[in-house]
């Protein structure tokens, strides 16, 4: 057995295992099973304990296909646990009576992988990870890899550690590069996110690997059946083949009452986009919204306490903090009354003016802020997270994410953005003299400092058009279905460079 590995096989790299009768499923649904026996070389290079060449064992004990050394060499399992290959050979012996050669157990880190283009097949389900939640060693260990792969844009979000991009994207690339014959075929259990998502994998869908290209050429999205138990991101199997050109549209099955229906997916605008998600191509017409912002008016997401939720929200108004400080928080019965009544409060320590942090200095003067933020010290010193860890470190232990100026517009046109099926954005004015804010990703706004443009921004939001537009970019029901980040995508934001105002255009074009 390979034990080439040179990290601690502690490492929490988002292991995400597939259970055997999924395993078949994806192997009966695209005929692995059938290449194999017709001489295909196949690896499964994050292998786990085995599923899928468990898999490929109960298929052919049900065909009653017998197991030959022929068939075993050409079936390699490579993985970073070798706990996990040990599961995988005691499973082999005792439900199939095979004894897998040491030749085609592989204990690596598939990243360390060179060059090795020997196999027709890749199928499995790598490891599932934002980059930011990796173990900080491992990241660090990373870091030249997501740079190297192209998929970070911005070079300081990887070395800061902020990356969203999926360590999925990463492991793809790799193996589909250097492990796969031309025109050589993967299939994979992956998130959705990698095709769905806007910004965080861009870089995955320039659609190359190791300088070849590659082609998603069919997509189940699975919508209600839960595979993966007690796991809440959106995922899908893919079908990728080597050295072809990405074209449009990809076909795309959406589960619905436990049939697969038919759909189309193109990029949104550009070919590295996000993916629009239609059963019609004639759905794909041309529109064009426009709407005037100022520079200071981008979509933005609410305030984010950073796990302190406890400290600074309150379901009661609480009578031991001056009221300047404590603002309404949205919720979701704002949407079904007029005029919206506060029914919980949020604590910023902030400048209304230039939406910084108050100082120390200025807290110490302020009894009922200073004695409450004094207490809860301790708890607010402890938060996890860059942004957070970098505010900590420079001694603002009470601040939040997601506040400046535009925190503390008189008006905000506010959405929810989280999880919805229906785009429904409402005009929020102060209550009592104090502002309503958004809590964290569940709501997005576009800050307005007149009703007047609050009114106008209002009425052009509410068009139809906006909806539908994020439902095809697969953000129905999603936790990122109305974003700022997709918002953005969608009316094409641009700051302007001598004027007030900027015209949002958005043109959506047959493909």
């Amino acid at each position: 057995m390979d034990t080439h590995i040179s990290h601690s096989t502690d490492l929490d790299v988002g292991q995400v295992f597939t259970p055997l009768r999924w395993a078949e499923w994806l192997i009966n649904r695209w005929c692995v099973f059938d290449a194999w026996i017709d001489g295909a070389r196949i690896c499964d290079p994050t292998a786990g304990q085995g599923a899928f060449a468990l898999a490929m064992l109960q298929i052919a004990k049900i065909r009653n296909v017998s197991i030959t050394p022929d068939l075993l060499s050409r079936l390699k399992l490579i993985e970073l646990y070798p706990s996990n290959l040990a599961i995988f050979r005691v499973r082999a012996n005792q439900e199939f009576g095979v004894n897998f050669p040491d030749s085609c157990l592989v204990t690596r880190d598939v990243t360390t992988i060179t060059k090795d283009q020997d196999y027709d097949i890749l199928i499995g389900n790598p490891p599932w990870s934002n980059f930011v939640d990796l173990p900080p060693a491992y990241k660090e260990y990373l870091k030249p890899f997501f740079l190297a792969e192209g998929l970070v844009q911005d070079r300081r979000q990887t070395l800061l550690g902020s990356s969203r991009t999926d360590i999925a994207a990463l492991v793809l690339k790799i193996v589909l590069g250097k492990l796969l014959r031309k025109n050589g075929v993967g299939y994979f259990y992956v998130p959705l996110s990698l095709f769905s998502g806007d910004n965080a994998h861009v870089g995955f869908r320039d659609y190359r690997a190791n300088n070849r290209k590659f082609a998603v050429e069919e997509l189940y999205e699975f919508t209600s059946t839960k595979i993966f138990h007690g796991i809440s991101t959106s995922y899908c199997c893919v079908r990728i083949r080597m050295d072809v050109p990405q074209e449009f549209p990809v076909k795309y099955l959406r589960e619905l009452d436990g049939q697969w229906i038919e759909h189309k997916a193109v990029p949104l605008r550009e070919p590295e986009d996000q993916w629009r998600v239609v059963q019609d191509i004639d759905d794909l017409k041309t529109e064009v919204i426009e709407i005037q912002l100022s520079a200071q008016q981008k979509p933005r997401q609410g305030v984010n306490t950073c796990g302190a939720n406890s400290i600074f929200i309150f379901n009661h108004e609480p009578s031991h903090i001056p009221k300047k400080f404590l603002f309404p928080l949205a919720t979701k019965e704002m949407w079904k009354e007029q005029p919206p009544t506060p029914r919980r409060w949020i604590l910023l320590p902030y400048d209304r003016v230039t939406g910084k942090p108050l100082s120390w200095q200025q807290i110490e003067h302020i009894k009922g802020l200073r004695d409450y933020l004094e207490e809860a010290r301790s708890v607010l010193k402890m938060r996890k997270g860059i942004l957070i860890r970098s505010a900590i470190e420079k001694g603002i232990w009470w601040s939040l994410l997601g506040v400046g100026p535009y925190s503390f517009s008189p008006y905000k046109v506010m959405w929810e953005a989280y999880g919805k099926s229906y785009f429904n954005p409402i005009i929020l004015h102060e209550v009592d003299g104090q502002i309503w804010q958004g809590n964290q990703a569940m709501h997005a706004f576009i800050p307005c400092w007149s009703e007047r443009d609050a009114k106008r921004i209002l009425s052009e939001l509410q068009n139809p058009v906006i909806s539908v537009l994020l439902s095809q970019i697969n953000g129905s029901g999603k936790r990122n279905w109305a974003q700022p980040g997709k918002m953005k995508k969608i009316l094409s934001f641009q700051e302007p460079l001598a004027t007030p105002t900027s015209v949002l255009q958005r043109k959506v074009k047959r493909p």
